[in-house]
């Protein structure tokens, strides 16, 4: 959590370079109390990197950078544990969420966990298997089900599965991080379909352990910036209203695997 900086205001770069180096740092950081226009919540996105354009995210009208993401809770599809848009050959290296509207008895909270810690909390014999495996991460797989046909149909054409190393080395660290999740990734490449399916099981239960886990309760008003790339996030569906979030997604860079000297 972190005080005593106005993001309304137009602070220094020294500024946002600490703030760039915390999030490598602690992978999630937090804010209370940032009324922001829209356009000085363009202004700290820009801050971190080039934006991109969703697939299938509605925007603001005149901002297309900033996503407008409305829900009731329930059945939302990003109740499951995911790192963002893995479907991508360069999935996002970062975001950004502010709460616009929150519902007012509670719910609705976000957790992170650390894909670093997850990996380092697997058994030795199953952390060699991974260093040589890939995951095949499908938008059709994380979507249908949630997504009209169509716009499945359509984002799929437009990104077609692709593998990524089952282990990662971070692009700013160079610590391994598991990158496997339940959304996006729906087979591990080589294996039968009964090995692939009992492996991803496995780790997708593994990262569930609160050990690995923070649990944020928004506000509005508050922000959250999380590294993309080294954690995964599961947005509770324990309400019944209609939640408004804004969120900017941070151009990603290409993924290695983690290889040991």
């Amino acid at each position: 959590m972190i005080s005593g900086i106005d993001l309304t205001k137009n602070n220094p770069p020294e500024a946002y370079q600490a703030l760039r180096r915390a999030l490598t740092d602690y992978k999630v950081i937090f804010f209370r109390d940032q009324d922001m226009s829209d356009e000085k919540f363009l202004k700290l996105g820009q801050s971190f990197g080039v934006l991109e354009v969703h697939e299938f995210f509605p925007t603001k009208e005149g901002f297309p950078e900033i996503q407008v993401i409305s829900t009731t809770g329930g059945n939302t599809g990003t109740d499951r544990w995911h790192t963002d848009v893995t479907f991508r050959e360069r999935p996002s290296s970062a975001s950004i969420l502010r709460a616009i509207d929150i519902p007012p008895e509670g719910g609705g909270d976000t957790m992170w966990l650390c894909t670093n810690a997850a990996y380092e909390n697997l058994s030795k014999p199953i952390q060699k298997l991974l260093l040589v495996l890939e995951g095949v991460h499908d938008i059709r797989f994380g979507m249908t089900g949630y997504l009209d046909n169509k716009t499945v149909e359509r984002t799929v054409s437009e990104n077609p599965p692709h593998t990524h190393p089952a282990v990662i080395a971070h692009p700013m660290t160079g610590a391994p991080h598991l990158f496997i999740n339940s959304i996006w990734t729906n087979a591990i490449k080589d294996l039968s379909r009964e090995e692939s399916q009992a492996l991803l099981q496995l780790l997708y239960e593994h990262v569930k352990k609160p050990e690995f886990q923070v649990r944020f309760r928004w506000d509005i008003n508050s922000v959250a910036i999380w590294d993309n790339i080294a954690t995964q996030h599961y947005a509770l569906g324990d309400y019944q209203y209609n939640r408004v979030m804004n969120r900017m997604i941070v151009d990603g860079v290409p993924l290695n695997a983690y290889a040991t000297n």
